[in-house]
Formats: C-alpha cells, structure tokens, sequence
C-alpha cells in the first residue's frame, strides 16, 4: 500500500499551509490579531513586538509575510520563535520549503526539527513526510515513523493512519535489528501496532484507514477473516470519499440476479463497523524513541 499511501502523504503536505493557526500542547500559542487594514494597530504590534512581545513578534512575521517581504518576515518570525512561539520556526521552514528565502534546504529542516522537537504537530509531520522521500532506508523509514508516532499521540489522525500503515509486515522486506538497538525493535514490522494506529484513524473517519481497515478483514492481515466487517468498512470507507472503496462496490456491470444477491448479503449483516481487539501497552504507546 506504499504508493496509496505516498500519494496520501503528499497530497497533506501541500495542505499543511491552509490549517489554522491551532493551539498545540505546552506551546505558545499566538493568534493572529494585527489589523493591516488599520495602520494604528500595525504601528501597536510593532511597538510591542520591539518592546520584546513575543506574540507581536509572531503578528509582525505574520504582517511581513503577507506584504511578501520574507527576509523581514524570518526575521521577526526568528525573534518569536525565540521566544517559545513554535509556529513561528514552523513558519520559517515553510519560506524556506517554499524557495522564499535563500538557502539550501538545511535551514529549512534546522527550524522544522525545533518546531517538531517542542511538540508542533504540523512540523512532526512535515518532518515524517520528510523522511517518507526514500522509504527503502530502513534508518529514515524509522524516522518517519518517530515523528509520525508522536504527532499520532497528540491525536493528528492523518499521523495515526500513515504510521499504521508504515507498520504493516505486507509493506517490509526482511529486517534485521542489531542486539540493543531499541529503536529497531519498537518500529519493525508489526501488524497489532498497524491495526492499532489504522483503528484510531478510522473511527474518526478517516476514509484510507477505514478502507485498509476492510483490506485487512478480506486478507486476514493481522485479524481473522471477517466478510462482514469487511463490507462494513468499506461502505463506510465510500461514503467519506474513498474512490477505492466506491469502485469496489460498484457492481453495475454484474447481471441482475448477481447485484440482487449481493443487496440481500448485505441486508444481513447485523452488525456495527468494528476495530479488532487490539491494544498496545501503555510503556509503548509512551516511548520516544
């Protein structure tokens, strides 16, 4: 599912400038709150952010950004950032990805692993698509997954999905961990941990997991087979938007006597969507690695 899942990938990183200004936990969360059409409010935020306030200083970068002076924008964008303001070093990272700023990509990844390694969620995985460029290195696979991991555990759904699916046996070729290395151990193949990620991904709606959720029960990858849960997840699967799992149930092209057939399997099932009974102990759930 690798290349599915490549495309997922890159199709969120050129997202990831459109998501709000959120707050993330134990960061310093500033709000955009300059006025550029009111030029007193600009001349406060510049005035305070001179006087050393830090999420003035982030407005600033803000307000220089948007009139496209980006060499003014790192600069108080750095200041910020400085400051504990997280979304600031994001923000620098992204003039840098974007060719706004001189530089090779070294200052970019230099202010994307600040932001990743303070806990913001959007530089984690940015940084883990990152690492998804040469997924047959198996050190930047487990990178990948570290970042992908502790943007999961914080929540990101999208991070939840991606690393189950880094997680998957089907996807990874013979691996071998040297005695010690406890990295190597805690992101090698393992299909309880994809599952495990793939679930929390797709009860939240998340139509690629729910759809590789229902791969899982047709293959009995990691749970036993299950028709019906397999159905299920897929249904649900094309009603938030998978293309994949409409094509699957399309059967249009199937003679009448086949299509009716198939209606009344699925008029059957009593059951609900359901994860497999799988869960990660907690000192797992928890590690950094």
């Amino acid at each position: 599912m690798l290349p599915t899942l490549r495309l997922t990938a890159t199709l969120f990183a050129n997202a990831l400038l459109l998501c709000t200004l959120t707050s993330q936990a134990a960061i310093k969360h500033c709000p955009v709150t300059i006025d550029q059409s009111d030029d007193d409010n600009i001349l406060d935020h510049l005035q305070r952010a001179n006087d050393g306030d830090a999420c003035a200083q982030f407005n600033m970068g803000y307000q220089f950004y948007t009139q496209q002076d980006y060499s003014e924008s790192e600069r108080w964008y750095a200041k910020a950032a400085g400051q504990g303001v997280t979304r600031a070093a994001f923000e620098i990272a992204m003039l840098y990805r974007d060719k706004l700023l001189p530089g090779d990509d070294s200052e970019r990844k230099r202010w994307l692993n600040q932001a990743a390694e303070q806990g913001l969620v959007l530089a984690q995985v940015e940084l883990g698509i990152d690492y998804l460029d040469n997924p047959g290195d198996q050190d930047e696979r487990y990178q990948a997954m570290h970042w992908f991991e502790q943007a999961a555990n914080q929540g990101d759904i999208q991070s939840q999905y991606l690393l189950g699916e880094l997680y998957w046996s089907r996807d990874s070729g013979v691996e071998f961990a040297a005695e010690g290395d406890e990295r190597a151990v805690h992101f090698s193949s393992d299909d309880s941990k994809a599952l495990y990620w793939i679930c929390k991904a797709a009860q939240n709606n998340h139509a690629p997991a729910q759809f590789s959720l229902s791969e899982a029960y047709s293959t009995g990858t990691g749970v036993d087979v299950n028709r019906d849960q397999q159905q299920l997840w897929l249904e649900l699967a094309a009603s938030n938007g998978s293309e994949e799992a409409k094509e699957r149930l399309d059967d249009s092209g199937l003679p009448w006597y086949t299509r009716l057939e198939n209606w009344g399997k699925r008029q059957m099932i009593d059951e609900t969507a359901q994860c497999p009974d799988v869960e990660l102990e907690a000192t797992e759930q928890q590690a950094s690695y």
